[in-house]
Formats: structure tokens, C-alpha cells, sequence
């Protein structure tokens, strides 16, 4: 099993979209303790925030208390996605941010992040969800996160390409 640390960003996003229940399929679901103060603010307000509180409580969703200081003060980060880079680099673990800074510091330092599209193709390649469900499930993550019409030209692409992948893997 892998280690997804997660940024708030990404794992509401896929609270949204209902998929954050089949996480542990993929790996066990990891925030630091920043991401988790961020994604638990206002649960009276937020329904998100009050189910991914429950998550945290159960320990579906794990918290990761690191000394962390070796990251740069970055002005373009945020301090969850700060802590959540600084785990990975020091766990070697895998971090999931749809933060475009987030990701493009993460893969400068040799990490290599995924994002909320990514994970859903990781359901698919995984067969946890069908090609149908994945359809579904993007276009309703592509209209919260208002993706850019390449973006889900390639990422509908990827999709199918797995789907191929996994025939030709059934066939053998």
C-alpha cells in the first residue's frame, strides 16, 4: 500500500465528488496537522468539514505530526501545502495537491505528486470504480475545479488508455 499525504484542497475536492470513501483502496489517506485544521473549520457550515472530522476521528483518515523546518519560506505556498511537501520529502511518501505552485514545487524536488484528476484514474486503472462511474464522477470534479477544456480532453484520453490497458491485461 502507498502513503498519500494530502492537501486540504484535493481531499475536499474529493469529498465533494463522494470518492473520498474509496481512498483507502489506494493507500492509507495521510494530512499534517496544518491540512487538518484546515479542513475542519466550520463544520456547522461545511457538511465536508464535519465528514472528513468524522474521518479523522475513525482514523480512515490518519494525522501526521512531523517537527517539520526544513522547507523554505515560500510566499506562494501555504503552510499545509508547506507541511504536506516536507512529509513527503521526508517519508518518501506520494503528495496529492491541485495546487499548481504546490505541484510544480513538489516535482522540483524530485517528488511525484498526483491530483485529484490523477486519483480518479488511479480508481479506474485499479478497477475500483468503471469506466461509466469514472465519466460521472470527472465531469462533476471538472465543473468544481472549472478545468480547461485541454485539461479534460487529456484526461478523458488517459482514461481510455487505461481502459485498453486493463482489456488487453484481462485478455492475457
Amino acid at each position: 500500500m502507498i502513503n498519500l499525504v494530502f492537501d486540504a484542497c484535493s481531499l475536499i475536492y474529493l469529498t465533494k465528488i463522494q470518492m473520498k470513501e474509496k481512498l483507502p483502496q489506494l493507500g492509507t489517506v495521510i494530512v499534517c496537522k496544518e491540512v487538518k485544521n484546515e479542513i475542519i473549520v466550520d463544520t456547522d457550515k461545511f457538511s465536508d468539514a464535519k465528514i472528513l472530522k468524522t474521518n479523522i476521528k475513525k482514523g480512515i483518515i490518519k494525522e501526521m505530526d512531523l517537527k517539520l523546518k526544513q522547507i523554505p519560506q515560500l510566499t506562494n505556498l501555504g503552510k499545509g501545502e508547506k507541511e504536506t511537501i516536507e512529509i513527503c520529502l521526508k517519508k518518501e511518501y506520494i503528495p496529492v495537491t491541485d495546487d499548481h505552485q504546490a505541484l510544480n514545487y513538489a516535482i522540483s524536488c524530485g517528488l511525484k505528486p498526483k491530483t485529484s484528476e490523477t486519483i480518479l484514474l488511479d480508481f479506474l486503472r485499479e478497477r475500483i470504480i468503471s469506466f461509466q462511474e469514472f465519466h460521472e464522477i470527472f465531469k462533476k470534479l471538472a465543473i468544481i475545479k472549472s478545468l480547461k477544456a485541454d485539461i479534460i480532453t487529456f484526461i478523458n484520453q488517459k482514461a481510455e488508455n487505461i481502459i485498453k490497458e486493463n482489456e488487453k491485461n484481462k485478455i492475457k
